[in-house]
Order: structure tokens, then sequence, then C-alpha cells
């Protein structure tokens, strides 16, 4: 395998250089990097091989780490080294924050099935299939094991704060945004059927995740190394929105202009994760809400380029490799496609690079490794 110039012996991570060009108070003299998701898949390997770390896999106890659960001192000091690790990873790849995420208990129905990328054959990939959810009637409503937010719930957040190296910050949000959320406690389904048959059952359920959520946020926002949320919620699929854009304006707009005020009232930037063709609910996004970054691109879908030609001036982009592209691309034709995004966007400022949607188990290594090398010529 070629030389690459990551991992990084000696990192400079500079949050406040990241944190100013997000805001378009600078263009900064190289691109920033920013990742939403990096699977354990690529991870490993970059540690054991690279960093020489022992690899820490998550027990089914320490798997959800969301305040409803005790923990023996075996299982917090499992945690702790997978901490660590992530801390190691993030920091040695040359990116200026950490970002880990973590729901609260939210049971829904999921399918699962072996992963069949490289070397990751004897892991689990989940998925929401249309099937109904635990909650489809008031008194399922009544029944549903509804989480609290408590002290709990901040454990890991709470450890990766007072381990950052100098220099970094911390990126995180509640995993799963409301409207995934409601539409996992209800199903696809059952949430699409209730739009029409029983509206103040999705209003019910939402207010219970929207208001999760909020509580959560706040307990984020008291850890002052916690530079911004960065909150997903996937509204779209490849040719429009999940649901219609006047049902996201009605039951889930507003939670986010609660979320978004929350960071922005705490001297935090709010950014959104959000996949899909979603160009109808991007006025409301932009200048509702008043999200300060767009990440999730698909080039079928539209380009970062042409994003930054309708967005580009009021909000941050970030991201912007194709996942299919950086996990099919030769080595030599993806450094060609990586810099053609950087000379698109970056001397534009209010951009980062990065991974359409997330580094996915099925990303080759070398791939992942290239694309990093590419940004930081």
């Amino acid at each position: 395998m070629r030389n690459f110039k990551v991992p990084l012996k000696n990192p400079k991570p500079d949050i406040n250089n990241f944190l100013r060009g997000i805001k378009g108070e600078i263009t900064p003299a190289k691109p920033l990097m920013c990742e939403y998701l990096i699977d354990d898949a690529l991870m490993r390997p970059i540690l054991v091989n690279y960093l020489g770390r022992t690899w820490i896999e998550k027990s089914e106890k320490t798997e959800y780490m969301g305040g409803q659960m005790e923990f023996t001192k075996e299982d917090i000091a499992i945690m702790n080294k997978w901490l660590d690790n992530q801390i190691a990873f993030w920091y040695h790849m040359g990116y200026d924050y950490v970002r880990v995420e973590v729901s609260t208990p939210l049971p829904a129905v999921s399918l699962i099935t072996k992963d069949t990328a490289t070397g990751n054959e004897d892991h689990n990939r989940a998925w929401q299939g249309m099937d109904k959810g635990p909650v489809q009637t008031w008194e399922d409503f009544e029944k549903y094991p509804w989480p609290e937010v408590n002290d709990d719930s901040f454990y890991i957040h709470n450890y990766i704060c007072n381990h950052l190296p100098e220099g970094m910050g911390f990126i995180s949000c509640h995993a799963g945004g409301v409207y995934e959320h409601v539409s996992r406690v209800m199903g696809y389904a059952g949430m699409c059927i209730a739009i029409l048959e029983n509206p103040d059952l999705v209003f019910a359920v939402t207010d219970k995740i929207g208001n999760t959520i909020r509580k959560y946020n706040d307990g984020l926002l008291q850890f002052d190394r916690l530079t911004a949320i960065f909150q997903g919620d996937d509204f779209g699929f490849k040719t429009g929105t999940l649901i219609s854009p006047d049902d996201i304006r009605k039951y889930f707009i507003p939670w986010h202009k609660i979320y978004a005020s929350q960071a922005h009232n705490a001297g935090r930037i709010y950014l959104l994760h959000s996949c899909g063709k979603i160009d109808d609910i991007m006025d409301d996004l932009v200048y509702d809400v008043k999200i300060d970054g767009k990440h999730s691109f698909q080039d079928d879908i539209m380009p970062i380029g042409e994003y930054r030609k309708k967005w580009g001036n009021s909000i941050a982009l970030l991201g912007g490799v194709d996942v299919h592209k950086l996990s099919t691309y030769s080595p030599e034709d993806l450094r060609k496609y990586v810099r053609s995004i950087i000379d698109d966007c970056h001397s534009q400022g209010r951009f980062a690079i990065g991974a359409g949607n997330s580094i996915t188990s099925y990303v080759p290594m070398n791939n992942y490794l290239t694309m990093i090398d590419e940004i930081l010529k």
C-alpha cells in the first residue's frame, strides 16, 4: 500500500479555525475536513495497523449508552477504551473535532442482516423496513417506555470533553432526529396512515420525542468543549421528501427551529445532516430554522457545487464526495474528483469536504486514505 500523509504523527487541530471557516468569517488556507459518521470497519484497521492500538469491541451492554442502564466497572472500562480509540482516530486522521453521537433508548422495529463488506462479515447491518412500529394506538402510546434524560445520558460526552487533545472540539447530537424516531416508533407506514387518520397521535408522539431531544440538547450544551450540534434527520430519498413538505413543516420543522435556537443561544452552531432530495424544504431549513450548515450530498440528486449556487451564500456546505464514487473509483480517478470539488467550492468559503453521506463499511480503506491524502495536499 502506498504511503499516505495520514495518520498524522503530530496533528495540529484548530477548532476555532474550523468554526470561523464554517461561519464564513475566513476562508482557511487549506480545505476544512468534515465527517458525519465513520464506520468501525474503516476505523479498526487504521487504529490497529497504522496506530498500533488495540481494537475494542462494544458489548451489548455498552452498545446503547442511553441513560437507562446500570453499568459495572467492567462495562465502563470497556467504554473508556473504546472512547480513547475514537479520540485517537479523529485526532490522527487530521480532523479538528471528534464526533460521537448517542441515542436515548427508543425501541422500534429494525431489519437486520449480515454485513457483506469485505472484512466486516462478522458484523450486522440494520435498517428500517415499511412495517408498523410499536405505537399505533393511544393505548400503545400510554404503554410505550418513553425514555428520560438524566445525568447518566452524558457519560461519554463528559469523558470525551475531559480527554480531548489541545485544539480539538467535540461535536455531537441525539443520535437520530425527531422525524427519524417518529417514523421508527410508529413505523413508516403507520406514521403515514396516522397523518391522515389520527394526526393528534402523530403530534403526541412527535412532542414526546421532540421534547426528549430538546432536553438532551440542554444537557449537551452544558459542555464547554461542545462546538456544535450536528443533528441527523433524513427527510428525503432520491427523488423527493419521504412525506409531503407540508407535513414536514407541520410536524418536524418547528422542532428543528427549537434545536437551532438552543444551539445559537448557547453560542454554538447548528448543522444538519439530511439525506435525499429535500429541495422543497431547503428554504425552510435555511431561513426559518436557520441551520448553519447542510450535510449529505449525492451527485445523482445534485452535486455540492450546484447546491452552492443556490444556498452557498447563506449556509456552509459540508461533505460532497459522492459515496458511490468514493467506493468505486480508482485512486487516480478519485484524486481528480476530490480535487475538482475542492477547486469548485473551497475558494468561495463556508465549505468543508468529506464523504457526501458517511464513511460506510464498504468504502475501501485505500480510497478513504486517498481522499484524505488529497485533501491535505
